[in-house]
């Protein structure tokens, strides 16, 4: 029989690989402390380079074609006033309007000119008449002019398609 052997106390595994993981964390912390010292160097050189890139960039702003920055501030302005449009007193006007015979399909305003084109459909010439009227009599309008109409035969009720052109005033 062979001889049983208990060891109670197990023997420590050897301190080599304890040693080497501690150096190789030790190698890990210095690389990325040397890759913060390059990035905080690199952050601080696009500091002091940054309002010289701003100053060369501030040239190039306007867009080719536009003269000087006055050019440029005008052509804004105009988008913006075309894109604004007419006020919500118009709007108001027309959702005020009640005909029971007419229904809207399209406004189309143009605040360079100053008009609104309004495409609508009556039942038939006395609603088209009718509306045109009360947008006359209206003081959100300075003048309001048929400016094309139709019969739509495709349709089994026949309605009027029309169309009316109304300014605004200043």
């Amino acid at each position: 029989m062979r001889p049983l052997s208990l060891d109670f106390e197990p023997k420590p595994p050897s301190a080599m690989l304890g040693w080497a993981l501690f150096a190789f964390g030790g190698l890990v912390m210095a690389l990325v402390l040397g890759a913060q010292a390059l990035i905080s160097q690199e952050v601080e050189r696009q500091a002091v380079a940054a309002p010289v890139a701003a100053v060369k960039r501030e040239a190039s702003v306007l867009p080719r074609g536009v003269g000087t920055e006055a050019d440029a501030i005008a052509g804004a302005r105009a988008v913006v006033g075309h894109l604004a449009g007419p006020g919500e007193k118009l709007y108001v006007t027309l959702e005020a309007i009640d005909e029971a015979d007419v229904a809207l399909l399209a406004l189309t305003p143009d605040a360079r000119t100053r008009t609104l084109r309004i495409q609508a459909e009556a039942r038939g010439f006395d609603g088209m008449l009718s509306y045109l009227r009360v947008l006359e009599q209206s003081r959100a309008f300075t003048q309001v002019v048929l400016v094309e109409h139709e019969i739509q035969d495709n349709d089994p009720h026949r309605p009027l398609r029309f169309s009316l052109l109304a300014s605004w005033g200043p």
